[in-house]
């Protein structure tokens, strides 16, 4: 909250609209209590009463990337978006996904005064944070969101049911990282990362939706809702960048995901140029 308002606090005017679902761990509570001492937030705090992930089935391989799933998460997206057509007419937007664990709002503000010209929108480069048993801390060099990830010139729809995979993740998580490393802005089709900055203009008709093949429906599985977004944006002419100016870490307790990542990180360079040949994004 309080990196949110010092963003805020850095432009003219901000107004605040934060969204919470069926939490348990009084979140609402605070929500509704921040919105009640700062006249720039708006609380909305609804009851749904639906699974979060479904569970993991023959017909459903892949939950956290199922329809089920990201329907939700659209109409969650599109919920707050009418909130802010409705009650503002701002210069920038903002999306911060409540589970990010840390970045830096002045780096926000000097990516923004610095971005090229010719942007719609702007994310983040995410990382997960892990905790040691011995209480340190670990930031492995890996993209944490590559499900939003397209990079600039590729067409979306050819990545078919290879998008959902466990193997997709890393694989593209790496190469999403290998982009960016010495670049300050990244171009490219579709990114988030946690943050995403977009001028209000390039987006002020818009709408989240869900984008799927004829393989993902197969599975029951789409597309994250950010890439069909962002392609809207890239059809007005604007240019989307992903930036290492912002870094975000996202906090994971569990040290097996950590195991996986170093098994594939010990084997990737064999299997992405040896078996792939090329990696399915790159040209």
């Amino acid at each position: 909250m309080v990196r949110v308002e010092e963003i805020g606090q850095a432009f003219k005017d901000y107004h605040v609209v934060v969204y919470e679902n069926d939490s348990k761990d009084g979140t609402a509570e605070i929500l509704k209590e921040w919105a009640a001492q700062n006249d720039h937030v708006v609380a909305i705090c609804e009851t749904t009463n639906q699974t979060t992930i479904p569970q993991k089935s023959v017909k459903l391989p892949y939950p956290e990337k199922s329809v089920y799933r990201i329907s939700k998460m659209v109409r969650f997206r599109n919920r707050v978006l009418d909130e802010v057509r409705n009650r503002f007419e701002p210069d920038l937007f903002c999306f911060i996904d409540i589970d990010v664990e840390r970045f830096s709002p002045k780096d926000v503000i000097d990516a923004i005064r610095q971005v090229p010209d010719d942007w719609g929108a702007l994310f983040a480069s995410g990382h997960f944070l892990f905790s040691k048993p011995d209480g340190t801390e670990m930031v492995p060099q890996f993209q944490y969101d590559s499900y939003a990830f397209v990079p600039e010139g590729v067409d979306p729809m050819q990545t078919r049911r290879w998008v959902v995979s466990r193997k997709y993740h890393y694989v593209t998580s790496w190469y999403f990282n290998s982009l960016l490393r010495g670049r300050d802005y990244l171009p490219c089709n579709s990114a988030f990362n946690g943050i995403g900055i977009y001028r209000w203009e390039a987006i002020s008709n818009l709408k989240f939706d869900v984008l799927q093949t004829p393989e993902l429906k197969n599975v029951s599985a789409c597309f994250c809702e950010h890439v069909p977004f962002n392609v809207e944006i890239i059809k007005k002419g604007y240019r989307i960048y992903a930036t290492n100016k912002i870094e975000v870490t996202y906090y994971h307790k569990e040290l097996t995901f950590m195991r996986r990542y170093k098994h594939w990180k010990k084997t990737l360079k064999a299997r992405l140029f040896l078996a792939l040949g090329k990696h399915p994004y790159s040209r």
